[in-house]
């Protein structure tokens, strides 16, 4: 179904040359069509996941868990405040990349806190029976667990309410901000809740093994949908890049799949670009997606230090008519080392348009950086000191590189 990028190049490259005979012009957009425009990708209904049943393997398994906040008092006194601050927080810890090849066992039992509020925890990530599990849950501020990776990843997906300081959840003002920390043997970081509307940050561990991934978006009520997406980056037998795993909703559900290509695009004379479409759970067609990428590091650093960072992405999904229906963004990462299916990692997140007028400042629009596309601004892939290519390690060396988004 997916055409390749050599194949539009050749094909394009000689209708240009005949249309070079013509004294009619025409715009690229008016000769190019849908499935010109997005890799060969169409605005057509699919076998569900794709016809593909490697598409999801090696993701790991969620399972919805009932935390007993969410039905307390507490929260239903709170929940439909007009000046209450939503967010939905996803974090995962572990190595990306399903990888058979790691024998030892990384102890993750720890915790996650937040200075005022409360915690609803909504999906347990990749949590296996008889090994991972949450403690009883005794305050509203925290989540407690006892996990243990090797070949994979855990994680949690949790709402987090903090109500206006007059509320009967919190009934004594207070100045500082809010914080929210995640305790770990491995590894311990606290952010502020202002942070959460913009989070999309990798942590990568010196064992050159595990990363831990935190990804967020505030909730607003009555405004456009979000969500998250994640799944395998890589290339197929024939050298061609892919992509390909899940979309999900703000609550944490699995809304659909997404499948893609990547890679060189000359047709369109972009170095870097990435095509594909998502489908909701039965195959019906739901958007063509479109954007760039860009390593990270930058173009200096040498390859070991790309191997081990991956990069990042940017983009907008589409409706069948092309016409854009919101933005998607996160990072990417080729297998580290060993991986069965020889695949990597993407993950991020998605947000709909559909009129929005408020400036959430979620870190979703074009900031330029990608050296090309939507809000370019002369900006290349060269080291710029634009503040996403840092070392994050703490005075004890306790972990290494951090990715911002």
């Amino acid at each position: 179904m997916v055409k390749r990028f050599l194949v539009f190049a050749l094909l394009f490259g000689l209708l240009a040359l005949m249309a070079g005979c013509s004294k009619d012009s025409t715009s690229p957009e008016q000769e190019l069509s849908i499935a010109d425009q997005f890799g060969g990708f169409t605005p057509t209904d699919e076998s569900p996941n794709f016809g593909d049943p490697d598409l999801t393997a090696g993701l790991a398994v969620e399972a919805e868990y009932d935390d007993i906040y969410l039905d307390s008092l507490d929260y239903d006194s709170v929940i439909n405040l007009p000046a209450l601050n939503a967010y939905a927080l996803r974090i995962i810890w572990g190595s990306p990349c399903f990888d058979s090849t790691v024998t030892e066992l990384t102890d993750w039992t720890g915790s996650l806190s937040m200075s005022r509020g409360g915690m609803a925890l909504r999906r347990t990530i990749g949590f296996e029976p008889n090994q991972d599990y949450i403690l009883p849950r005794t305050d509203r501020k925290l989540i407690e667990w006892v996990s243990f990776t090797s070949v994979h990843h855990d994680g949690i997906f949790v709402y987090l309410f903090v109500p206006p300081f007059d509320s009967l959840l919190d009934s004594m003002a207070v100045d500082t901000p809010v914080t929210v920390t995640l305790d770990t043997e491995p590894f311990e970081f606290s952010f502020r809740l202002d942070d959460l509307s913009r989070l999309d940050t990798v942590f990568y561990l010196d064992d050159s093994v595990n990363i831990v991934a935190f990804r967020a978006f505030k909730i607003t009520p009555r405004i456009c949908p979000g969500g998250f997406l994640e799944g395998k980056w890589g290339v197929d037998s024939t050298g061609q890049g892919i992509f390909k795993g899940r979309w999900i909703s703000r609550n944490g559900m699995l809304a659909g799949y997404v499948n893609g290509i990547w890679g060189p695009d000359t047709l369109n004379d972009i170095p870097r670009a990435f095509y594909g479409k998502w489908i909701d759970v039965t195959g019906r067609f739901e958007g063509l997606l479109k954007g760039v990428y860009r390593p990270h590091p930058n173009w200096n650093a040498d390859e070991t230090a790309f191997r081990r960072a991956g990069g990042k992405f940017f983009g907008y999904f589409y409706d069948a008519n092309a016409n854009p229906l919101g933005a998607l963004k996160g990072h990417y990462m080729m297998p580290r080392r060993f991986s069965d299916d020889g695949m990597g990692y993407f993950a991020g997140r998605w947000k709909t348009f559909c009129g929005r007028s408020i400036d959430d400042d979620d870190g979703m629009d074009d900031d330029g950086s990608f050296g090309w596309g939507w809000g370019h601004d002369g900006d290349d892939d060269r080291d710029d000191d634009d503040g996403d290519d840092h070392d994050n390690s703490d005075s004890t060396g306790h972990y290494g590189d951090r990715d911002d988004d």
